[in-house]
């Protein structure tokens, strides 16, 4: 639902009861207005976003079965979105990555929709014009594929799966170069009877691959890593924590310079351990509140080394959003609270830029609201644990849609704020005609939406031009032109 490169910019896309819906971040600046993605609609889930350093994006989600993916070029707006998968097998769980020769690359899971044959990993290369190759299957057949992870970098991609036949489990990778096909599947973890799930991947610069999934075994979950050198095959697994009930959402990233950290929820307890280049891993180290029960965990990784963790945990009876963060060559900060307990935050994503500012997302419930029909959506916070200095909010992406109207057709102005501020709106006469009307509210951080419906705050808005400017408190104004015909 979030991702980001070294610089600081982000995109942010989510699913809503008419289809997805993304905003992106310039660095060091707010999240701007919500677009939806073309060729999305009702019935859409699972989205997963990814984006390179120089802001080229990819959005990825199913939708009646089939995996859909919409590439946005750096700078432009969302291409027409590209259909995957076939309609004779139904998928799900989409992974999407960027890596030289693939951009993106989609990964997921399908089932044949007649039951005639067992689950399967495939996998298809796109380019920057939003075209797919066909795509290809990348698990052998006979056996039960699910769970795909992904990952790239210059040297190509990854994909990695759980594999079961029923009776044993492992897991599975296959990688492609900057060209040809996808090399036949290579075995990461030994075959046995252990349940296998979570898996996760990624790709140093030099090609380095490492993974990380936990394990079932005799009643006991543990978390595992393996590593892959640049030349030769993948190493056997090292447990990452001691045994537990309960041992879920593995983790693994790493930086430019193929150091690695992994993190994972340990008995309702966030952990985390890191391996620098050539060395071993670190002992696990708890980084979340034991008094609180945490969730899944998910990690981001800066090429610099800056991370940020975020996971949802049970306080009091509610639901926030927790996360800390790593500053470049530093250590993980105290565990905060980035939600309010009075709407329920689940499902938190983060990406990280090398400066250690960390945008957040996650999807909110409104409590008033009855909770089977209760509205989700995303709410973005700009850094974490005070990483960010406060200052006069900024006005971006201002915007009246339409941009021309007629009198008394209702105008929706949208604008984001860098911080929640107190915004007046105002009509003028253009091009210089004296202030005709104009309104005040409380804005939010992120995305904020007006509807006017052929007046403001007392103007009229007759034929003519005008102008709407939109004034945050000790900030400085926005302006658009607004015709009306």
């Amino acid at each position: 639902m979030v991702a980001g490169n070294d610089d600081g910019r982000a995109i942010a896309a989510w699913a809503t009861r008419t289809g997805v819906m993304a905003s992106v971040r310039t660095p060091g600046g707010p999240w701007y207005s919500p677009r939806r993605v073309p060729g999305s609609g009702r019935g859409a889930t699972e989205v997963q976003v990814a984006m390179t350093g120089s802001g080229l994006a990819a959005v990825t989600w199913v939708q009646d079965g089939r995996i859909r993916t919409s590439v946005r070029p750096a700078g432009r707006r969302f291409l027409a979105a590209a259909v995957l998968s076939p309609r004779s097998r139904v998928a799900a769980s989409p992974r999407v990555a960027f890596g030289r020769g693939c951009a993106p690359l989609v990964a997921w899971a399908s089932e044949d929709s007649r039951g005639r044959s067992p689950s399967a990993v495939s996998a298809a290369c796109g380019r920057v014009d939003g075209r797919f190759a066909r795509a290809t299957g990348v698990s052998p057949q006979g056996e039960s594929a699910s769970a795909p992870a992904v990952a790239g970098g210059r040297t190509g991609v990854i994909v990695l799966w759980r594999q079961d036949d029923g009776a044993t489990y492992r897991v599975r990778s296959a990688t492609r170069g900057p060209s040809g096909p996808f090399s036949p599947p290579d075995t990461v973890s030994p075959v046995g009877t252990g349940v296998v799930v979570d898996p996760s991947v990624d790709l140093a610069v030099d090609g380095t691959a490492m993974a990380a999934w936990s394990l079932t075994r005799s009643g006991e979950v543990v978390a595992q890593a393996a590593t892959r050198p640049v030349t030769g095959g993948w190493g056997p697994p090292i447990n990452l924590s001691r045994p537990a009930a309960q041992v879920r959402g593995t983790r693994m990233a790493m930086d430019a310079g193929g150091n690695a950290i992994a993190t994972w929820s340990r008995a309702g307890v966030i952990q985390t351990a890191r391996r620098p280049r050539g060395e071993a891993w670190s002992p696990a180290r708890d980084l979340s509140d034991p008094g609180l029960t945490a969730g899944a965990p998910f990690l981001a990784m800066s090429g610099g080394g800056a991370a940020v963790i975020t996971w949802p945990a049970s306080t009091e009876g509610a639901a926030v959003v927790q996360g800390a963060l790593r500053p470049v060559g530093g250590e993980f900060t105290t565990a905060a609270t980035i939600s309010s307990a009075r709407r329920p935050g689940i499902a938190p994503q983060a990406a990280i830029g090398n400066d250690g500012i960390a945008p957040v997302a996650w999807q909110w419930t409104d409590p008033a609201d009855d909770p089977l029909i209760a509205p989700s959506g995303v709410m973005g916070a700009t850094g974490l644990a005070g990483s960010e200095a406060p200052g006069p909010a900024t006005v971006v992406d201002l915007r009246a849609r339409p941009a021309r109207v007629r009198p008394g057709q209702a105008i929706r102005i949208t604008f984001g704020l860098s911080s929640p501020s107190r915004v007046r709106i105002t009509a003028r006469r253009a091009p210089r005609g004296p202030v005709s009307g104009g309104i005040s509210l409380s804005g939010a951080d992120g995305a904020n939406q007006v509807v006017l419906s052929g007046g403001l705050g007392g103007a009229s808005l007759g034929r003519g031009r005008w102008v709407i400017t939109a004034t945050p408190r000790g900030g400085t104004p926005r302006s658009l032109s607004l015709v009306v015909v």
